[in-house]
């Protein structure tokens, strides 16, 4: 049983920050495991109900309110649900997952959710009890450390995941509630069995293992390595295969567009694979640069099409992954090669662990690595490229900024095209790859439009004279030219097609009465597709969504989304997903109805309720778009995470730390300056990224800390001063509804930004704070 001892005010904060730092963590961190083998779009679905689960508590303490006796119990019970849910996961995921590409079944993905909501409802509940325990000033107190405790985890997040992996770190995440509990009353005893039990979940190997991804079991020995960014796998291809096909030999050498006069050519290689989905070869290389025609079986895959066409000197890479693509540079005889490679622990594990069988790849002649998302590098290159390259690039990961906000997304807009165009040398080429074919069949379609209309947004007046499009197998190659093909390299272009296997998709077609499909979709644009409900329109940084080609406030059924592809099926995900939240949002806001008698009837009950609805709202609007937008600027998803989330909740923390200083009378006086100040930086935002891109990644976050650390000071006045000003009797009450319009503004602002752009969304936080600055001003109920 808990101690009946004072808990004294330091505790308690400590016990608040505590919980605030374990739950913004855990929902970070549990959407890396989720994405290992859940596709993406499942893994935000868990981080939405975590998030309600979060607000559910003050629902129960609406209706009752809860003794402070439980507080202790609540915190050590959730200490000890984090890693119980990951290990849960893991072994739901082992026993009831499909050997097909759909992943696990769908009463599997909902024992999962309900593994991430348990220990959510558990820490929700301990906040709650902390902020109910609060009278008066006291609550901007709390509040505050509960901001800066989830403003610490935030920072956090990317050293511990880039030190521990990240299923124990969630499992040792469990000790800092349980510590809490013993500052609050929990007997030492129990405590100390709770750690150990812990700590022994996390040391032992077993239950925190992945022994199946997304698609496969993990059946083999392979090399596991988990980074912020992605879980990364390594085996060898020879001993996949003994499982797969007993007996068949050594393995082919892998070709992603493979043309139908490929020879037969075998290859020692490892394959690398990304949370299970998106992978790539690491091939055995000497090192030797001055004969490599042993790697002739790359000039026959689809994605090496422009070395052929027009020989390049000085090429970009864009993901290096396992060396390929450098491998294919090298062979064509390009003799300066920047790689700009994403994950850092790729680079790291290939020059280390798999030096000798790559022969160190990253650092053969000629190559210059560099650890970062393409585009941020080639802002700050000098550019001036015979060829950039960028084939398949893809992870289908959730990463720390969100589910949606896939790290590629902002590879593939019309600025990032345009800013390729501008790197090209005069006879420069842009080759880029994706599917054409498959569950990511219209891919292809969408990179052509995009293609064109890049090429429009920087003057060209016949993009058709600047494009290529070559097919191989399930692969189309879209090659962009700083100028119009000749007919010479449109001749060379055929002949390489006939002698790789490979089809010639544009120009295809000598007759314009019977033009191919290519073509076709050049000279109409999207809007055939359109017509059969499928959205082609190039992307734009604004709206980035690039992977998404169903609208996501069209009607289709679940069938024809899974019928385009898994992307497609997310889009119906999230339709999915935000009716679910809206449900449950609109059940909250309209439960005083039926529970009239039961809830506190304090004065002006409602227009407190539409305040913290307001603000609820409000915040989320601003956050999650300003998120998606600083991706591109900080270069990297979960740094954009930390810096972000961390700096507007450090602010917030602070604000409501002060805010019993200003005041209620205050803040009634001065809330117009917040619509005023988010405007204006919402306004400036795209300006200042175009002229501090190019700076290095420390003045990057720097800037990025200087505007919002003074945007997240001033919202965090609003939720504990709303609190002074509509009374303790229904602090609960406003506590879930708050929670609960957050998480719809979540989900619906994500749905918002595909169909309007982020931009728009912000406008909408912007006048949710207006809204709130007039509800909280003297008046009737």
């Amino acid at each position: 049983m808990p101690h009946q001892n004072r808990r004294s005010p330091r505790d308690l904060l400590l016990a608040i920050a505590l919980a605030s730092f374990a739950i913004l963590f855990f929902q970070i961190a549990v959407t890396r495991v989720l994405s290992v083998v859940l596709w993406y779009h499942w893994a935000f679905l868990s981080v939405s109900l975590a998030m309600l689960g979060l607000g559910a508590p003050g629902v129960w303490f609406a209706l009752r309110r809860p003794s402070v006796a439980l507080l202790p119990w609540t915190l050590v019970l959730g200490g000890l649900a984090v890693p119980a849910s990951v290990v849960a996961i893991l072994a739901i995921t082992l026993h009831l997952g499909r050997v097909d590409f759909g992943g696990l079944g769908p009463w599997a993905v909902v024992l999962c959710m309900a593994c991430v909501l348990v220990p959510m409802l558990l820490l929700g509940a301990a906040v709650c009890i902390l902020l109910l325990e609060a009278k008066g000033a006291e609550v901007g107190r709390l509040y505050g450390a509960d901001l800066l405790g989830a403003s610490v985890a935030a920072a956090a997040v990317m050293p511990v995941l880039s030190t521990l992996p990240t299923p124990q770190a969630c499992a040792l995440l469990g000790l800092l509630p349980v510590f809490a509990a013993w500052r609050t009353g929990l007997r030492g005893w129990l405590a100390a069995a709770a750690a150990l039990l812990i700590v022994g979940v996390t040391v032992v190997d077993g239950p925190l293992k992945v022994r199946r991804s997304k698609l496969y079991y993990e059946a083999i020995d392979m090399y596991e390595r988990w980074t912020p960014t992605a879980r990364l796998t390594f085996f060898d291809t020879k001993a996949a295969l003994e499982v797969i096909a007993p007996g068949a030999g050594a393995a082919v050498a892998h070709t992603w567009g493979r043309g139908s006069k490929a020879p037969h050519v075998t290859a020692e290689q490892f394959w690398m694979e990304q949370d299970g989905t998106a992978g790539t070869p690491i091939t055995r290389f000497d090192g030797d640069t001055s004969d490599m025609g042993e790697f002739d079986f790359l000039l026959f895959d689809v994605t090496a099409a422009g070395y052929q066409v027009r020989p390049p000197r000085r090429v970009a890479i864009i993901g290096g992954g396992g060396g390929r693509d450098v491998l294919t540079a090298l062979r064509c005889g390009a003799a300066d090669i920047d790689v700009a490679e994403f994950n850092a622990g790729v680079v790291e594990t290939v020059s280390t662990r798999f030096k000798e069988f790559s022969g160190d790849i990253y650092h053969a002649p000629g190559v210059h690595a560099h650890v970062s998302e393409g585009r941020s590098f080639l802002t700050r290159s000098p550019g001036d490229y015979d060829l950039i390259q960028i084939s398949l690039i893809d992870s289908w990961a959730a990463t720390a900024a969100g589910a949606y906000t896939l790290a590629e997304n902002n590879l593939y807009t019309v600025e990032a095209f345009r800013l390729y165009y501008e790197k090209l040398s005069p006879d420069g080429l842009l080759s880029t790859s994706r599917w054409r074919a498959g569950v990511f069949g219209l891919e292809g379609d969408r990179l052509v439009l995009l293609s064109q209309a890049a090429l429009r947004a920087a003057g060209v007046e016949r993009p058709e004279e600047h494009l290529l499009v070559i097919g191989a197998d399930t692969v189309c190659n879209v090659l962009m030219s700083k100028r119009p093909f000749t007919a010479a390299e449109r001749a060379r272009a055929a002949e390489v097609c006939e002698q790789r296997g490979f089809d010639g998709m544009y120009p295809d077609a000598p007759d314009a009465a019977a033009p191919g499909r290519v073509a076709t979709l050049l000279r109409d644009g999207p809007g055939e597709a359109a017509a059969r409900g499928i959205q082609l329109t190039p992307p734009t940084d604004d709206r980035p969504f690039f992977f998404q080609s169903l609208p996501i406030f069209g009607r289709f059924d679940l069938g024809f989304a899974r019928a385009q592809g898994i992307n497609e099926e997310g889009v119906a995900t999230l339709q999915l997903l935000m009716l679910v939240v809206a449900a449950f949002t609109l059940a909250l806001f309209f439960a005083p109805f039926a529970l009239m008698r039961f809830l506190p009837r304090a004065p002006e009950f409602w227009r407190g309720s539409s305040y913290f609805a307001a603000i609820g709202f409000a915040f989320m609007l601003i956050e999650i778009p300003w998120l998606q937008r600083f991706v591109l600027y900080l270069g990297h998803p979960s740094v954009a995470a930390a810096v972000v989330i961390g700096a507007l909740l450090l602010g917030a923390g602070a604000g409501s730390l002060r805010s019993g200083r200003l005041g209620v009378g205050g803040l009634q006086r001065l809330w117009p300056v917040v619509p005023v100040v988010l405007g204006v930086l919402n306004v400036v935002m795209g300006w200042l990224f175009e002229v501090t891109l190019g700076a290095s990644e420390a003045v990057r976050v720097v800037v990025t800390v200087v505007l919002l650390l003074p945007c997240g000071f001033l919202l965090g006045h609003f939720f504990p001063l709303g609190m002074l000003r509509f009374g303790d009797a229904a602090k609960a009450w406003f506590w879930a509804l708050n929670g609960a319009c957050g998480v719809l503004a979540g989900v619906s602002s994500l749905a918002l930004a595909m169909a309007f752009g982020f931009e728009a969304v912000a406008w909408g936080g912007v006048l949710a704070y207006a809204i709130a600055g007039l509800l909280l001003r003297p008046g009737r109920a």
